[in-house]
């Protein structure tokens, strides 16, 4: 089977999760932060918006065990964003861009190496049309700076005016409750 990889992607095996998470893979599902989670029969998925939210959660990990990087590739955690693919090399994940012609759909996919594609699991709800596959604007920091006004913070969002396009934009935060 494979999971969807869509903003900022933290994965991990289950039998990792189960053996290292306190309260084992029912707790961890029961801890994920926002609605990304997603899982096959070998791997967990969990996608964050921003890099200060995917570092904060992958830094808790640590503090409870998991090995994120070691000798400059990722170990028990590996991160992936559905542009960028992988931020560091890892040994047992292999990336797949899937493109499905009816619809025009396009989106990245994870799964363990040398097992076969199977089915696509993604997070409870999720739908192509309203997706961050579809719909995602990546940008450098000053790019940032430069075009999106922040106007709130409002349960666990950050909302932004983009000023090239008049509209307002919406960041999901996972890892801070103030309003800056």
């Amino acid at each position: 089977m494979t999971v969807l990889v869509e903003a900022i992607s933290v994965i991990i095996r289950i039998e990792t999760i189960a053996e290292k998470y306190p309260g084992g893979l029912d707790q961890y599902i029961s801890d994920c932060p926002n609605r990304s989670l997603c899982m096959d029969d070998e791997i967990v998925r969990i996608g964050f918006m921003t890099p200060e939210d995917t570092y904060a959660f992958t830094e808790n990990l640590e503090r409870v065990g998991f090995r994120c990087v070691t000798d400059d590739q990722f170990d028990e955690i590996a991160v992936a964003d559905h542009v960028g693919g992988f931020a560091l090399p890892v040994e047992w994940l292999q990336l797949l861009d899937v493109k499905i012609f009816e619809g025009n759909q396009k989106f990245m996919v994870c799964k363990i190496k040398g097992s076969t594609l199977g089915d696509i699991v993604f997070p409870v709800g999720w739908n192509y049309e309203t997706s961050l596959s579809k719909h995602s604007l990546s940008m450098d920091s000053e790019s940032l700076y430069n075009r999106l006004v922040f106007l709130r913070h409002d349960k666990g969002v950050d909302f932004y005016l983009d000023v090239l396009t008049n509209e307002e934009m919406f960041i999901e935060r996972t890892s801070r409750n103030t309003n800056a």
